[in-house]
């Protein structure tokens, strides 16, 4: 072989390991490619766009079909084949069972425009079938495939593979968002169950307690609840208040049962409403006749005014129902003061008695009188004779007791009158000094939260709140009062302290000259700071937000520790992680109803949310 000849052949060999490389060289470069597009998260269409590109620029293929199976065997890219060609492949009749690269040769008449099938598989599991063609009819042509049909399944196994992760953590993320969804979902529902199971237990508990009420006086049934039994207690000034109808036994035979107790039962429906405007504690009926007191179970100095007065509303009260009713009812009333012993009896069906001298003497005092006039003893007499003229009805002989002073009350003296007036509206300083001594000396020990320093806070707040609200006058003064008495409760009771304050605030607030109006809308005020609040008019809504001003100022924290260091105390075993979370979930239901805290509270306690949230989740990781 000439010299020549010799380097002809080397620069030949030279030639070839150069386009070897160079081919080498063009597959690491969209190996690269691609494997950075993936892992950098592109788009499937951009992957294939490369491996497209590839296929087409490189690798001089003119046709091609790629079928994926996480596409359900679908064509997830293809050039040069028409739609039909496509639509004429059964991936499960005419691939499946091909698991090698495959000449189409010998493969069918679907295959004739295509040169190789070349199968994808992971493990014993197909991915994808790529089919190519060269429309080159010479040899050249298909050997250009051949050398690079490796490389292709590699390419194809890695960005198929890619593709079906990418879907299969996508399709994870979707189930691990639609599980979230469905979670929060059937949290809010739970929520929204327990909240409705919440307010039908209030409201059950509410009817309860309505119902017990109805059978029992308040402070009697709250310590009944508290304590599961009451103690008889004596009581050395009340006033007892008995009626009943003339010609009852014969008026009863003339009708039918069931009118007979519509009758007693819009009768007594009227006098309950009398003996609740004027103070007076039912005890019983038997029969037709109506059994009270005044004076118990809180003590009341115009216990006999009171009783005297009601009385007298309860014979208006059947004379204007006598102009248009059937039966014209005439009604005896007897009224005596003085001490007796009254309790809870029975533990299935509680009834509330009293028993004594003061009891008997009243119905002697009923027996003895006449229908339409209201017939009281000598002592009772002495009580109000500044407010009603009296008749002297002389010494009456009574059964079992003797013979007996009684007297006819007649008509209101002027003095009466003037006596509506004698009790003004004392100032409001005299209430906070009774208030605040009344706290200082009574509350019990461990409030670190509700002590009187909150009492004494939440007072200065209501009023600035009121007066950047607008509210004066009575209104600003009714205020002042609710906040002063809202947790007055506490000197009785730790849990329903708000009910323990409207007993107290309706016993003590007529000493101050309030009206019964006053004082319910006073009590309402107090009822509505109960957790979850539920103010509805603007004085509530003031004094809700004076209660809780705390949350949107910087005294939350100082504030918040006296709370868990009160709670704790009473057994609530609370760490910080615990509390944290724990005022999270209020703060996030809390909300201000007044303009002025909207505007000045609210963006605070929005900040001491974010960095509770911040706190608990650092401490979470």
């Amino acid at each position: 072989m000439s010299e020549e000849e010799i380097k002809n052949k080397f620069k030949l060999k030279i030639a070839r390991f150069k386009e070897r490389l160079a081919g080498k060289n063009s597959e690491l470069n969209i190996l690269l490619e691609i494997t950075n597009a993936i892992n950098y998260n592109e788009s499937t269409l951009e992957i294939l766009a490369k491996f497209e590109s590839f296929v087409k620029d490189e690798l001089k293929i003119e046709k091609l079909i790629l079928f994926a199976k996480y596409k359900r065997w679908r064509v997830i890219l293809d050039y040069k084949v028409e739609d039909k060609e496509i639509d004429s492949f059964d991936v499960e009749r005419d691939l499946l069972h091909i698991q090698d690269i495959t000449s189409v040769n010998a493969l069918g008449e679907i295959f004739k425009n295509f040169d190789m099938v070349v199968p994808v598989y992971h493990g014993e599991r197909p991915l994808a079938y790529l089919i190519v063609g060269d429309i080159v009819e010479d040899e050249v042509g298909v050997s250009s495939i051949i050398k690079h049909l490796n490389f292709m399944k590699l390419l194809t196994n890695i960005i198929v593979s890619a593709i079906e992760n990418r879907r299969l953590a996508a399709e994870a993320l979707k189930q691990e968002q639609e599980k979230k969804k469905l979670i929060e979902k059937q949290k809010e529902m739970l929520e929204i169950q327990v909240a409705e199971r919440t307010k039908d237990l209030r409201s059950e508990k509410e009817e309860s307690e309505r119902l017990l009420h109805n059978i029992l006086p308040v402070a009697i049934a709250e310590e009944l609840k508290k304590k599961g039994h009451t103690s008889a207690q004596s009581h050395e000034e009340v006033t007892m208040l008995f009626t009943d109808f003339k010609g009852f036994t014969e008026q009863s035979a003339k009708i039918t049962p069931e009118n007979l107790v519509a009758e007693l039962n819009d009768i007594f429906k009227g006098f309950d409403a009398i003996m609740g405007e004027y103070g007076v504690e039912k005890i019983k009926t038997i029969g037709d006749a109506y059994m009270a007191v005044c004076g118990l179970p809180e003590e009341r100095e115009d216990h006999a005014l009171q009783c005297v007065r009601a009385a007298q509303a309860m014979l208006d009260f059947l004379e204007e129902r006598g102009k248009t009713a059937k039966i014209k009812w005439r009604m005896r009333v007897g009224i005596h003061s003085g001490g007796l012993v009254a309790g809870v009896v029975g533990t299935k069906k509680f009834t509330y008695d009293v028993w004594g001298d003061t009891v008997n003497t009243a119905a002697r005092m009923e027996s003895n009188g006449t229908p339409g006039r209201i017939n009281i003893s000598k002592f009772t007499s002495e009580i109000i004779s500044d407010y009603y003229e009296l008749e002297f009805r002389g010494k009456i002989e009574a059964k079992g007791k003797g013979e007996i002073e009684m007297f006819f009350v007649g008509k209101p003296k002027k003095a009466l009158k003037k006596e509506k007036k004698v009790v003004e509206k004392a100032p409001i300083e005299e209430i906070e000094k009774f208030v605040f001594d009344m706290l200082e000396k009574k509350l019990p020990d461990g409030l670190y939260y509700h002590g009187v320093h909150h009492t004494r806070d939440m007072y200065n707040s209501a009023i600035e709140i009121a007066e950047q609200e607008d509210v004066e006058g009575n209104d600003l003064n009714i205020v002042r009062v609710a906040a002063l008495f809202h947790d007055s409760g506490f000197i009785k009771t730790y849990q329903d302290h708000e009910d323990a304050g409207c007993v107290i605030a309706r016993k003590e607030l007529p000493n101050f000259g309030y009206s019964n109006d006053e004082i319910e809308t006073i009590c309402g005020m107090i009822m509505t700071t109960k957790v979850p609040q539920t103010a509805k008019n603007n004085l509530e809504k003031i004094i809700c937000d004076a209660d809780l001003d705390y949350l949107g100022t910087d005294k939350f924290e100082r504030i918040g520790a006296t709370l868990l260091k009160e709670l704790n105390g009473r057994g609530a075993g609370l760490d910080t992680m615990k509390w944290n979370e724990l005022q999270i979930k209020f703060l996030e239901k809390h909300k201000y109803y007044t303009e002025t805290c909207i505007k000045l509270r609210d963006p605070v306690k929005q900040q001491h949310l974010e960095m509770l949230q911040e706190l608990v989740a650092s401490e979470q990781d």
